[in-house]
């Protein structure tokens, strides 16, 4: 069943599909997915296992370079389209067929009053990460991203519970994937990226290009760039993400690949949050005011 399971997931696109389990969503563990250890030990929602895959959107660039005129703020590759509600979207659809196939409750129809047993994370609070290294969908690099074998770094992760148990998966073994690799850390325009792996948050872009933080210091924001949302110098740099990696094909959430800072600087909180709507730059965390910040570091470093 495994086998299968896994070769369907591929079939829908992931590039790489690893099993947890088992695992329990414990209210003790701040709404998180852990490992379960002794289910026994633990309160929580115990599931057997849980389904964790990586989909690639690719390092193929669909920009045309720095348009001309007007003040341009780059939006990151992977933030161009939805690739997390696309990530959902295939999951959901796996899900029909793993519950045709070898049962479990589905979340609508005659059913709709009782728990799903296919139950999907994306780009939640779940602690994605530590799964997908847990389950050997990829290793931590010194960027704190996890690398796969497949796509690098340039992949989201998503999860999904299963209803029936599958043999778990192992963590990669071996040395690190990034050896004596330090590129990253060296190209870190703030120097967010420390030498013995991790990130020092509040020097990192991207991290108050998220929203995180009420203001940004001044020796960041002089490193920012024509940043208006994501910054990707470590993963640019990165030997494992240098060979030719295709990205899943979706139009969920586009958004080009330069906007003008002032026209956003003048919008206003609804127009806003009404451009970005359904985006990858339109969760409940990025506020306008937060779009607004990455714009105006944006309009600065142009003049």
């Amino acid at each position: 069943m495994k086998e299968a399971i896994c070769a369907m997931a591929l079939d829908a696109g992931f590039s790489r599909v690893r099993i947890l389990a088992p695992f329990i969503l414990s209210e003790n563990a701040g709404g998180g997915l852990q490992n379960c250890g002794s289910v026994k030990e633990r309160r929580g929602e115990v599931s057997p296992s849980l389904l964790v895959a990586a989909l690639p959107y690719g390092n193929e660039d669909d920009s045309e370079g720095i348009p001309a005129g007007n003040c341009p703020a780059y939006i990151a590759p992977f933030a161009r389209r939805n690739y997390y509600k696309e990530a959902v979207k295939r999951l959901q659809k796996l899900s029909q067929t793993y519950r045709r196939l070898f049962g479990g409750i589905h979340s609508g129809g005659v059913n709709s009053s009782r728990r799903s047993s296919y139950r999907i994370f994306c780009n939640s609070p779940i602690p994605e990460k530590p799964l997908a290294l847990a389950c050997g969908l990829g290793r931590q690099g010194r960027n704190s991203l996890v690398i796969t074998p497949e796509a690098g770094s340039l992949v989201i992760i998503a999860a999904m519970t299963l209803p029936f148990p599958l043999e778990s998966d192992a963590p990669e073994s071996g040395r690190s994937v990034c050896i004596a690799c330090s590129f990253c850390a060296e190209a870190c325009p703030t120097k967010a990226i420390r030498q013995e792996g991790g990130i020092e948050r509040n020097r990192c872009i991207q991290w108050y290009a998220s929203g995180n933080e009420n203001s940004v210091p001044r020796h960041i924001a002089e490193k920012w760039g024509r940043r208006l949302y994501g910054c990707t110098v470590c993963q640019d740099v990165c030997p494992h993400n240098k060979k030719p990696i295709r990205g899943v094909k979706t139009s969920e959430g586009l958004l080009p690949a330069y906007m003008d800072a002032r026209k956003l600087l003048a919008m206003t909180d609804q127009e806003i949050r009404g451009f970005f709507k359904g985006t990858a730059m339109g969760g409940s965390w990025l506020k306008p005011e937060h779009i607004r910040r990455s714009a105006g570091f944006a309009l600065a470093s142009s003049e």
